[in-house]
């Protein structure tokens, strides 16, 4: 079904009232709110009516006076988004999507706006490809632990012998992220991940949290220090995913490898209003950023999984991470890292897209870039099984010299 049918077939209207009325999540997101949410397309519109605590109602052409909230797009861009191919909280190729309306409702009501395209996208029929292979369950032990690093208390925990891999998680994040990691490489490596200040059972700084990829680099190194770590491997993902190519840069000579996952040399991302809205509306922005973050090959349990990690951060610390982020930039530096380099991304990663990565790794000298199909911005969590499998084949090359 084209696009173009969606916005002028008069039955679609129907349909699409029946798909958010079965939608749980929709109604759950949507009970209280009474406005008009107006579907653009260049050929028409669809206006969906929410009623507080009744059934939606949806009519082709839009609403007389005005809708409170307008999602508006190209005939192309609305087959991108519709194919799954984009998602409108990135804007879409190009920042060809907009969206209109008072910019702090938009905020508070977009999961019911993001679950309503999703359900738009259910009735275009768009295919859901085969799933990434689930992680086998497993017995080995992860030990967790405290240390004293500068008089902070920060929780580690960690598994397996070998060289040393220090996971880094991403922003609001904390070692649960790395679960799949810790007991899927401990055969080879030893594996630890790190609760960075403020996050999971780490203390926060003493002089307030981290707003900088700096401060989480400098802290890295003093934990490789108290842990008497030599020439470990570091991982990170996301926000730390950009922190160990800075501590590539940083010390040149004082690691085996890095892996960097979503990460890139310049990432500017969310603008001020957004980092602020995280603050004050935590719950409903970062959720369905996060389901927006989640790759097509990733099943429904793992892309949950995604959305409760997220949404367990403080948004405070949240905000500091993302601050910290969207500031990156270590294009002048890259040449500095020496250490061989893996630079992973997921190919349905709209926040650090192939352009981002391939510029990241023309700067580096030692470089390899792998991509998970179908894969997004958490690849540890969404598909364990090929992101370990990336990693463990790029050190067993690089560790063999």
């Amino acid at each position: 079904m084209s696009t173009t049918d969606l916005f002028t077939d008069p039955r679609l209207a129907a349909r699409l009232a029946e798909e958010l009325a079965a939608d749980a999540r929709w109604r759950a997101d949507a009970r209280w709110l009474a406005g008009t949410i107006e579907l653009r397309h260049d050929h028409g519109s669809l206006t969906v009516r929410s009623i507080p605590c009744e059934p939606p109602q949806v009519a082709q052409g839009a609403p007389e006076g005005g809708a409170d909230f307008v999602v508006e797009a190209g005939a192309d861009t609305w087959s991108s988004l519709l194919a799954g191919e984009a998602d409108f909280l990135s804007g879409g190729p190009a920042g060809t999507v907009t969206t209109h309306g008072d910019p702090v409702a938009t905020m508070h009501e977009l999961r019911t706006l993001h679950n309503t395209l999703l359900a738009l996208r259910r009735l275009a029929g768009t295919p859901t490809p085969a799933p990434s292979p689930a992680p086998e369950p497993t017995s080995t032990e992860v030990r967790g632990r405290y240390v004293d690093v500068d008089g902070l208390r920060v929780h580690v925990e960690e598994t397996g012998d070998g060289v040393p891999v220090l996971c880094l998680h991403a922003a609001g994040q904390d070692t649960v992220m790395y679960r799949h990691v810790l007991t899927g490489l401990a055969d080879r490596f030893r594996v630890i991940a790190v609760d960075a200040p403020g996050h999971g059972k780490s203390l926060p700084p003493p002089g307030g949290r981290f707003t900088s990829t700096t401060e989480l680099a400098a802290f890295a190194e003093r934990l490789i220090e108290v842990l008497e770590l030599d020439l470990p491997v570091v991982l990170g993902c996301s926000m730390a995913g950009n922190t160990v190519l800075e501590l590539g840069a940083r010390r040149p000579d004082a690691y085996r490898a890095i892996v960097s996952a979503e990460g890139a040399a310049h990432t500017p991302s969310l603008d001020e209003f957004t980092l602020d809205m995280i603050t004050t509306h935590a719950a409903v922005v970062l959720e369905p950023f996060a389901r927006s973050l989640t790759g097509r090959r990733t099943p429904p349990d793992r892309a949950e999984e995604v959305v409760w990690q997220l949404c367990r951060a403080a948004p405070w610390i949240a905000q500091g991470d993302l601050t910290g982020y969207a500031a990156f930039d270590l294009r002048d530096r890259l040449a500095d890292i020496a250490a061989p380099t893996l630079l992973l991304r997921g190919s349905d990663d709209w926040l650090v897209d192939a352009k981002k990565v391939a510029a990241t790794a023309a700067g580096i000298g030692d470089v390899e870039v792998v991509t998970l199909d179908g894969t997004g911005h958490y690849p540890m969590i969404e598909n364990p099984v090929e992101f370990n499998a990336a990693v463990r084949a790029f050190l067993d090359r690089v560790l063999d010299r």
